[in-house]
């Protein structure tokens, strides 16, 4: 089923003022927009029928119609849960309540990412990383951190892959990729402009391009050949990365994962071959 109350939600910014009034009633007002014609919505949203179209378009439905449809769904499954709440840092809370605040919105975001993920492209993109002759990873900022998680990750199995800190640098590696390599581009905004320049050459040169980024149209999203989009629910305390970070780090255990399992014995003989023993650990407890 999709997500219906979701997808409007990560699409929500970069949607039109008129369109983020439609995006907005709807996640404030699920029960009775379910019970609404496109006319009505556009009505009470002070805005046009085709808008509302749009809307729906733009989250992946084919009208209102449908996304109405997956609303009753999602309104059923979700039962007496209710629907997700946003618990922002403020300057009242203590350290208890930023020790929960912080984790809950973690766990949404998690939860978030997973419906969110197609389990299909993940699959493609295990396979595409197994052909390829190498992996290039592009990201700033947070996302070099995540990049450079997948960097260890997939070293420990022996699979040539290259990541760089400076920004040039990406930039020429972009340029000398060929058809053969496997481009991972890491941006949550899907708007990180020297990110986009990369993948633009990238494009030129024919390279597969996989991008781990929000689900919301973006310049990033329409370069990539395979989308795996993740869910974030930052703190308004905090600009910046913080269970966006954790989405991407998550996406990346999938992959390496999937990527893992297509050569089980050999990975497991590679990740004994290149764990580095701490004193005292007895030789056999390599996993």
């Amino acid at each position: 089923m999709k997500n219906a109350l979701l997808r409007l939600r990560e699409a929500s910014p970069s949607l039109s003022a008129a369109e983020q009034q439609i995006a907005r009633y709807i996640t404030e007002n699920p029960e009775e927009a379910t019970l609404l014609t496109v006319r009505e919505l556009a009505q009470r949203t002070f805005t046009s029928p085709s808008s509302v179209v749009r809307v729906c378009r733009s989250v992946g439905f084919d009208g209102y119609k449908e996304l109405r449809r997956a609303l009753v769904g999602e309104l059923a499954a979700l039962g007496d849960k209710g629907r997700h709440s946003e618990q922002e840092i403020t300057a009242e809370d203590d350290i208890r309540d930023i020790v929960y605040k912080v984790t809950q919105k973690n766990i949404q975001s998690l939860t978030d990412s997973q419906k969110l993920l197609s389990p299909e492209t993940v699959e493609q993109c295990a396979h595409l990383l197994d052909q390829c002759r190498s992996v290039l990873l592009f990201g700033l900022g947070s996302s070099l951190c995540v990049a450079h998680d997948t960097y260890l990750k997939f070293l420990r199995l022996n699979k040539p892959c290259l990541i760089v800190d400076d920004w040039h640098a990406q930039l020429i590696s972009a340029q000398n990729a060929t058809p053969q390599d496997v481009a991972i581009a890491f941006s949550y905004s899907g708007q990180t402009v020297e990110v986009i320049t990369c993948m633009e050459a990238l494009k030129k040169n024919g390279t597969p391009i996989i991008a781990i980024t929000r689900y919301s149209p973006s310049r990033v999203a329409e370069l990539a050949d395979y989308n795996l989009y993740i869910a974030a629910n930052e703190s308004l305390f905090r600009n910046g990365a913080m269970s966006s970070r954790i989405a991407q780090l998550n996406v990346i255990d999938i992959l390496y994962t999937a990527y893992a399992r297509l050569h089980y014995e050999d990975t497991l003989r590679a990740l004994t071959r290149t764990h580095i023993y701490k004193p005292g650990e007895p030789e056999d407890s390599a996993p």
